[in-house]
């Protein structure tokens, strides 16, 4: 959100008249974006709710400067704010992502905006200070841009959005600020191109834009957050038991389309209870996010995995042979076994024991699977824990009583 000061040359639109549009149409964004965050607790709202407020001043203040030439003298107050600004859009997008932002990162810039063209710059003339906020536009807005491009977790449809809104208005800044080096501000091209009427327009275009690409983006990290809550175990972060169910019972029920097999693993961590109880839980609680973690990335882009229950796991293999699903149960069982918690007795390795469980036949249903599975997972325990146990039998060979149980 930028806003900048006066030059020798006009368009046909009014500068001034363009200005005190921004300030209203600024002013009336940032009202509206902050009635619509209310009893919104993302801090990235506030952040940018804060961008509105700095973006007002400024066209006013470059108003006033092109009607009274006493009033020059507050431009670069003006261009500190727009680059304060500017640094609260990165400020916000960060947020976004949980990371925190130093208050030096973004106050510091816009105060030598403010203050080094009265050390360096006298008399104070129209565009004195222009190439500190030109350059602060540049880097605060594509550093912006980058984040929303990069956040930490999914990245949204109004990420994209703002992502290449703001990388364009720092493009045109940047452009902007070379020909103002290389012409002048009083040059018909830079007038006509770069000009205050134009920088104008597409700060408008941008306050527009991001006005309701914030609110949107808000609206799109929160449903997310409730369909994670709905479909998450909360401390792991894979799916939880209700969703599994759902997607593999989907997963089988395509597989018999497909013609192809498919194979359930059933994890169950070794002597949890007595982590817990020596440990406590809050270093159980390590051992669980470890290992759900370590599994994760044992298991194919297909795969589904969750957390069935207390200490026990679950994973679906799609198109998955009895053999195939042995080798990525070894793959499993090593990964557990590099998990570390630090306890203050010392590094603890959790193992875990697994019972396979592999079908053929759309016929055997989840249900069926994982009572299997359940039989082999007794045997691993039986046989010594840390291993991987098959049931001995195809669901489809074992006794309809046992499926049915």
């Amino acid at each position: 959100m930028r806003f900048d000061t006066p030059g020798a040359y006009s368009m046909s639109l009014d500068l001034t008249t363009l200005y005190l549009v921004s300030a209203m149409v600024t002013g009336m964004s940032g009202l509206l974006f902050l009635l619509d965050m209310r009893g919104r607790p993302d801090p990235a709202l506030r952040w940018w709710g804060l961008a509105f407020l700095f973006a007002i001043t400024p066209a006013v203040i470059y108003a006033l400067a092109g009607q009274a030439p006493e009033f020059v003298v507050l431009n670069p107050i003006g261009n500190g704010l727009v680059v304060a600004g500017s640094s609260l859009l990165w400020v916000g997008a960060r947020a976004f992502s949980h990371k925190r932002t130093p208050l030096v990162a973004w106050v510091g810039p816009a105060v030598l905006a403010a203050a080094l063209p009265f050390a360096l710059e006298q008399p104070l003339v129209t565009w004195s200070g222009f190439p500190l906020l030109a350059g602060g536009v540049v880097v605060f807005n594509m550093l912006a841009a980058l984040e929303c491009w990069r956040p930490v977790g999914p990245r949204m449809r109004n990420h994209v959005v703002l992502a290449v809104a703001w990388a364009g208005g720092s493009v045109f800044y940047l452009f902007r600020l070379i020909a103002f080096v290389a012409f002048g501000p009083d040059d018909p091209r830079f007038a006509l191109a770069f000009g205050s009427e134009a920088a104008t327009i597409c700060v408008l275009l941008l306050i527009v834009i991001s006005s309701f690409s914030m609110v949107a983006l808000g609206k799109e990290v929160s449903e997310a957050a409730l369909k994670q809550a709905a479909t998450r175990d909360g401390l792991t972060g894979v799916l939880n038991r209700s969703e599994f169910t759902r997607l593999a019972e989907r997963e089988i029920q395509d597989a018999g389309a497909r013609d192809e097999g498919y194979a359930l693993l059933l994890l169950d961590l070794d002597h949890f209870k007595r982590i817990n109880d020596t440990h406590g839980h809050a270093i159980g609680d390590e051992v669980l996010a470890g290992v759900a973690a370590a599994v994760s990335r044992c298991l194919g882009p297909r795969d589904l995995f969750c957390r069935y229950g207390g200490e026990e796991f679950a994973a679906l293999l799609p198109g998955a042979s009895p053999d195939v699903a042995g080798v990525v149960a070894e793959r499993v069982l090593r990964a557990v076994r590099g998990v570390t918690v630090w306890t203050p007795a010392g590094p603890l390795r959790p193992t875990t024991s697994i019972g396979i469980s592999a079908a053929n036949v759309e016929s055997i249903d989840l249900g069926a699977l994982m009572r299997v599975a359940d039989i082999a997972l007794y045997r691993a325990k039986r046989g010594g824990r840390d291993r991987a146990e098959g049931a001995g039998d195809t669901p489809e060979a074992l006794p309809k009583t046992l499926l049915n149980a």
